[in-house]
């Protein structure tokens, strides 16, 4: 079996490149559920995000974030990342993704990675980045798989390009429901002619 493909939920059957495939709940447990007022502030705040009231979305992010909830440290994270309501600080976007990442938060793993590969606001790490990427991915994060799949395609770091790794981890985006992992897999085949 080879251990450098992340397992996955296939029906736990043996998947085609022989990897035995498992649910991503056996090798990650779930997040603590939100209490019902923090999940509403979150709910708002995302609201705000979307409609370009970056302040009162910043309000919000920050007082669910209070909860010490990992979805709300990471979203917190996102927002000192991005700017969004406040001035852009990577290194506290940096330390909320490692706070939400040590309570489990897959998504937190995911934009770490993104820190360490683009070298934003932390020294670039492209093997540090595949590994965060990988526990993301162990977490469910279905976008994870895609950016695994450029990994091998391109080669980074300490990984060697392979295109039949990154065909498997395109596979899992798709089946986890990423679009770009899907579009990935079918520009593979057609570069290959299958």
């Amino acid at each position: 079996m080879r251990t450098d493909v992340p397992e996955l939920d296939r029906d736990n059957h043996e998947g085609e490149a022989g990897v035995t495939l498992v649910s991503p709940e056996v090798i990650a447990p779930r997040l603590p559920p939100l209490d019902n007022s923090v999940a509403a502030q979150l709910y708002l705040a995302q609201w705000h995000l979307d409609r370009g009231a970056m302040s009162e979305a910043f309000c919000l992010f920050s007082q669910a974030a209070r909860s010490e909830h990992p979805t709300c440290l990471n979203m917190l994270g996102r927002v000192f990342e991005q700017g969004w309501g406040t001035k852009r600080d990577v290194q506290e976007a940096r330390r909320l993704f490692e706070c939400a990442a040590s309570g489990g938060e897959g998504w937190a793993f995911y934009n770490l990675a993104d820190l360490y590969l683009n070298g934003d606001g932390v020294v670039q790490d492209r093997v540090r980045a595949c590994t965060l990427y990988m526990e993301a991915a162990r977490r469910g994060v279905g976008k994870a798989f895609n950016m695994l799949g450029l990994i091998h395609e391109d080669g980074y770091g300490a990984c060697p390009a392979n295109v039949h790794h990154a065909r498997d981890y395109y596979i899992a985006g798709r089946d986890c429901g990423d679009a770009a992992a899907a579009v990935n897999l079918a520009r593979l085949g057609a570069l290959d002619g299958s």
